[in-house]
């Protein structure tokens, strides 16, 4: 029998400094659907003003992109680097337009920032401060999240697309935020009563089984950290695909503890899991200093930057600290101007700060 599939549309905004992490939210878009997208009724359809607009000279350049993608999309995802973008007329971009517009129209809007470094060299001074002022303005309003690495972005995403879409369900030919639950009024002669909010569905839905679970096993919180550890080493394998890497992690672990699945590791062992993880960490880190060592000098930099907003320091004065404590032959303005040596140095600091040890 047919099954009926709604559209939810998503669109992707930017300057064009953002095009790579635009493409990383185009494939995790994509996986969703392909992963849940039937079961859960509903196709997520992502667009971007470069590939879903066209030529209209009737108003002005944004009003148009506004018409032709953002008033028709339920999900508004901004990401921004080093560039804040062009003045549209109405704001100063239209990245800055296309989230007011989102907000004052109730949309959901998700902003990202990114911190990669280096920001590249013919960067706009002007751009990048009026970029940190909007950035302070949408973090006083709502949450926003940023990331340190292309990688993390994948991760970060990948989670909350799929946080997002569980707000989302098909209600007749469209799709609708689900509401707060509300009382129930219900109706029928004594033999049938029915419920006036009903789903209809043309063959019966995926009924997932949830099972409870066993006392003394970790907590909802400590499996997301569980799930985090993996990520981390999956990302951080050379040779495989991402498929891969994660089954051939998940399997390690569960061997590791004897688990039939990861939700049955008991609380009391959470400390030697962590030991677990930090051990593989380790092993896989010397690993990619010599077989990989671009990947490794970007772990190591993605983990100083994290120790390093744990600590709340900024680059302008953390990094002349850490030269002259390090007795470094001059100071860095950026972890990438480092050699590996002194990247390994500043990284066994930072930790040592963060870690307040």
């Amino acid at each position: 029998m047919s099954r009926t599939v709604s559209l939810l549309k998503l669109a992707l905004c930017g300057p064009g400094d953002v095009a790579k992490e635009t493409e990383i939210a185009k494939e995790v878009i994509n996986n969703w659907n392909t992963q849940h997208g039937e079961a859960r009724g509903f196709w997520v359809k992502h667009q971007h003003w470069s590939t879903d607009s066209h030529p209209d000279l009737s108003d002005r350049p944004q009003a148009g992109i506004n018409r032709q993608i953002l008033d028709d999309s339920d999900i508004i995802v901004a990401i921004f680097w080093s560039r804040f973008g062009t003045p549209t007329g109405v704001a100063d971009s239209g990245t800055e337009e296309e989230i007011r517009r989102g907000m004052q129209c109730e949309k959901k809007v998700m902003a990202y920032f990114s911190d990669l470094e280096p920001i590249p060299a013919d960067a706009d001074k002007a751009q990048l401060a009026r970029l940190w002022s909007f950035r302070q303005e949408l973090q006083s309003t709502g949450l926003c999240s940023k990331f340190q690495s292309r990688d993390q972005f994948r991760r970060d995403f990948t989670r909350h697309l799929a946080l997002a879409l569980n707000e989302f369900k098909p209600r007749g030919k469209g799709i609708v935020r689900s509401a707060a639950p509300t009382g129930q009024t219900i109706t029928g002669d004594g033999n049938v009563q029915v419920g006036r909010d009903l789903n209809f569905f043309n063959r019966p839905p995926v009924v997932n089984k949830v099972v409870e679970r066993r006392q003394g096993c970790i907590s909802s919180e400590q499996a997301c950290q569980v799930q985090t550890w993996i990520e981390e080493l999956a990302e951080g394998t050379v040779g495989l695909g991402r498929q891969q890497a994660f089954r051939m992690w998940w399997s390690r672990f569960k061997n590791r503890f004897r688990l039939e699945k990861y939700e049955e590791l008991p609380s009391d062992r959470m400390l030697e899991a962590r030991k677990w993880f930090e051990q593989q960490r380790a092993i896989q880190t010397r690993g990619l200093k010599t077989k990989a060592p671009e990947q490794w000098r970007q772990t190591r930099i993605g983990a100083i930057k994290a120790a390093m907003n744990r600590l709340g320091r900024s680059n302008e004065a953390y990094y002349p600290e850490v030269a002259q404590r390090l007795r470094m032959q001059k100071p860095f303005k950026s972890l990438t101007e480092l050699t590996k040596r002194d990247l390994e140095r500043v990284y066994t600091l930072v930790l040592r700060d963060a870690n307040g040890t």
